[in-house]
């Protein structure tokens, strides 16, 4: 039998998936220890195809188990009396059962990822469930459908629901109990091994109370959102009277826009310019939304009147500026840069009205990916310094971003 050989170093670039095939293949015996992120490892006991005994953080606790499975009470006490006599897990009639749920749980987020792993021959017998069956089932629950989401992300509730709150009321308790497991920022597939969920159920799960917006990716406080950093969750009230949030957005690309207040020339040319460039960025797979720091029934008598076909959403309490750090300025108002671009607008005859608190906030736009981060970030330095849109239609055709 082929074997082999101690490795003293980690090494890179396998997936467990062909990784432990290989093992099974060729009927390798000895602990497999796999480091799938800091602080976040697997060790797993084989034996010419079968697995001995696993271990590691995501793996949930026996107890656990045997009460996902169903069994009564006195089965439970019969498992902790044969363990406490030194019996393995596999000589016991639910053994295999236990098992492979136990491999399930812990594997399947991981089992398509690179990870880092050594391996350490042992002297060990060849019992427990085959590997081959394992990663049949792991393989089930490995790729979710719809976007993906990445194992060793990290979740919370927003510290503001908003116009999302009144959608908790109407949660199961099971997402309630959920949320409760994701929400102090515990990477997602721990969250899941611990719920005992399957990574497949667990995904949908956490997808579909982000469309509401009740979940989102967390991130850490800085000045300016920047490329990489999850786009701050929202749910806020349209124009149209329905509720947008941008958890229903992963999978697509979106153009976010911020504006002032709804009667300010500077955004009504720029809506302008987005209807133009609208149908191209649609047929691309990108929504346009923009994010008003007016109420709604001011943005229906005055940006409303150019009947824009994507969202604009009111943001009266500026609750959504904040999450996305738009800048206010002086400077920024009073650049004579910008006073084509203000007076162009002011040309398309749309009453101005009150500032809404607006006067000084300088624009924002941000291109968010299919994994709902920050593609780039654009701060504007005065009222007509904005994203240039065929940027925007280059990211969408797949071209890098500069």
């Amino acid at each position: 039998m082929r074997t082999l050989k101690a490795r003293p170093n980690w090494t890179q670039g396998t997936t467990p998936k062909d990784l432990l095939g290989f093992l099974a293949r060729h009927g390798h015996t000895g602990r497999l220890t796999l480091a799938l992120a800091p602080g976040l490892g697997l060790s797993l006991d084989l034996a010419r195809g079968r697995l001995v005994a696993l271990g590691g953080p995501l793996v949930p606790r026996l107890s656990l188990a045997l009460r996902a499975l169903g069994l009564p009470p006195e089965r439970i006490a019969a498992w902790r009396e044969a363990l406490g006599a030194g019996l393995r897990p596999h000589a016991l009639p639910e053994g295999p059962r236990v098992q492979r749920l136990r491999f399930v749980l812990a594997l399947s987020p991981f089992l398509e990822r690179d990870v880092a792993f050594r391996f350490q021959p042992r002297d060990l017998p060849p019992e427990g469930p085959t590997l081959d069956g394992l990663l049949e089932e792991a393989a089930a629950q490995a790729r979710p459908p719809g976007p993906p989401l990445d194992p060793l992300a990290r979740f919370r509730v927003p510290a503001d629901l908003g116009a999302a709150g009144p959608r908790l009321l109407a949660l199961e308790p099971e997402d309630l109990r959920l949320m409760g497991l994701i929400g102090l920022g515990t990477p997602l597939a721990l969250a899941a091994a611990r719920g005992l969920y399957p990574w497949r159920t667990f995904v949908l799960r956490v997808r579909a109370l982000e469309a509401l917006g009740l979940l989102e990716v967390a991130q850490e406080p800085g000045s300016t959102l920047r490329p990489g950093d999850p786009a701050p969750q929202f749910t806020l009230e349209s124009l149209d009277g329905g509720l947008f949030s941008l958890g229903e957005r992963r999978g697509g690309k979106t153009l976010l826009a911020f504006f002032r207040h709804g009667g300010c020339p500077f955004c009504n040319r720029r809506v302008q310019e987005l209807k133009a460039i609208y149908p191209r960025l649609r047929a691309l797979g990108v929504e346009v939304v923009g994010v008003f720091g007016s109420p709604r029934d001011t943005l229906a008598g005055r940006v409303g009147r150019q009947s824009p076909p994507f969202p604009l959403l009111a943001d009266p309490q500026d609750r959504v500026h904040a999450l996305y750090r738009t800048r206010n300025s002086l400077l920024g108002l009073l650049d004579p840069r910008a006073l084509p671009y203000y007076l162009e607008g002011l040309r398309l005859g749309i009453p101005h009205g009150s500032t809404d608190g607006e006067l000084f906030r300088m624009p924002a736009e941000f291109l968010i990916g299919e994994d709902l981060r920050i593609a780039k970030a654009h701060y504007g330095r005065n009222g007509a310094d904005r994203l240039p849109l065929e940027e925007a239609v280059a990211w969408a055709e797949g071209e890098a971003l500069p």
